[in-house]
C-alpha cells in the first residue's frame, strides 16, 4: 500500500552528502585543524559547528582568513582543503570502505525498487563531492540510483539559499513539489525548507530538537529508519505539513 502511494506521489530524493550519506565530519575536522593551526585557530567541536558545518568554502574562509587576504588566497586555501580531504578520504576508504551512515545501502535499494529518482546536492567543493559519490558507487550497487550532482558554489547562491535544490529538481526534470530533501545541517535544512520541500533530518551531528527547529518534518538516527511508510507519509504531506517525528 505504501509503495503504491509513493509511486502515485512521484517522490524524488534530493540528498545532501556530508553527514547525510557519509560520516565525513571527522575527516573535515582533521583537514581544518591542519589548515587553520598556522593561522592561530584551535579547531574543536564548538568551533567546527559554528564556523564550518554546512557552510560553503567561500563563506568559511572569508570569515577566518586575515582581512587582507586576496581572492587568490581564498582560492588557494579552498583548493588545499579540497585536495587534503580527498587524500584523507581515499586513505580511509581504502582501509575500511567509505564511512557511510548505517542502512544506506538498503535505503538506496529501496529507492531503486520504488522508482524514486535521486540526485546529490551539496555545499562541498566538486572534487570532494565527486570523490565521495564515486566511492559510494563503487561500494554500493544501488548507489547508481544517484543520477547526478549539484554543487552549491556553482549555483547563483549556495545553501542556506534554495538555489541548489531548485537546480537538483531542474536537472532531474521534476517539479520541486515532488521532492523530499535529506539533510543534517541547519543551513541545508533551511535551504530545503526555502525550496518548499519537506526535509527529513539525519541526526549525525544535530539532535532531533535542533533539526526540527530548523524545519525538519521528521528525523532519523540513520538510514535504517527509512521505510516506504515514512516516505509515503512525508510525500503526501509535502510541502511541510507532515507531523514531526523522530525515528
Amino acid at each position: 500500500m505504501a509503495a503504491s502511494r509513493i509511486r502515485a506521489s512521484k517522490a524524488t530524493f534530493l540528498l545532501d552528502i556530508d553527514g547525510t550519506l557519509v560520516y565525513s565530519d571527522a575527516i573535515y575536522f582533521r583537514v581544518f585543524q591542519k589548515l587553520l593551526a598556522p593561522l592561530g585557530y584551535t579547531v574543536d567541536d564548538a568551533f567546527f559547528k559554528e564556523n564550518v558545518h554546512g557552510k560553503v568554502d567561500a563563506d568559511v574562509f572569508k570569515k577566518l582568513l586575515p582581512a587582507d587576504a586576496t581572492e587568490e588566497d581564498l582560492l588557494a586555501i579552498s583548493k588545499k582543503k579540497d585536495s587534503t580531504f580527498c587524500e584523507l578520504y581515499r586513505e580511509q576508504s581504502a582501509l575500511s570502505g567509505p564511512p557511510i551512515l548505517e542502512g544506506l545501502p538498503a535505503a538506496l535499494e529501496l529507492a531503486r525498487e520504488l522508482g524514486i529518482r535521486c540526485i546529490a546536492v551539496t555545499n562541498a567543493p566538486r572534487g570532494a563531492a565527486e570523490t565521495t559519490i564515486a566511492s559510494l558507487r563503487e561500494a554500493i550497487p544501488a548507489a547508481s540510483v544517484i543520477e547526478g550532482l549539484v554543487i552549491g558554489a556553482e549555483c547563483e547562491r549556495a545553501k542556506p539559499h534554495p538555489d541548489p535544490y531548485f537546480e537538483g529538481a531542474r536537472q532531474l526534470g521534476v517539479p520541486i513539489s515532488e521532492c523530499i530533501v535529506f539533510e543534517d545541517s541547519r543551513s541545508g535544512v533551511r535551504a530545503g525548507v526555502a525550496a518548499g520541500c519537506p526535509v527529513i533530518g539525519m541526526r549525525s551531528s544535530l539532535s532531533d530538537a535542533e533539526l526540527r527547529a530548523a524545519g525538519c518534518v521528521a528525523t532519523l538516527d540513520d538510514w535504517t529508519g527509512l521505510t516506504a511508510e515514512l516516505i509515503a507519509k512525508v510525500a503526501a504531506g509535502a510541502p511541510g505539513d507532515a507531523s514531526p517525528e523522530a525515528i
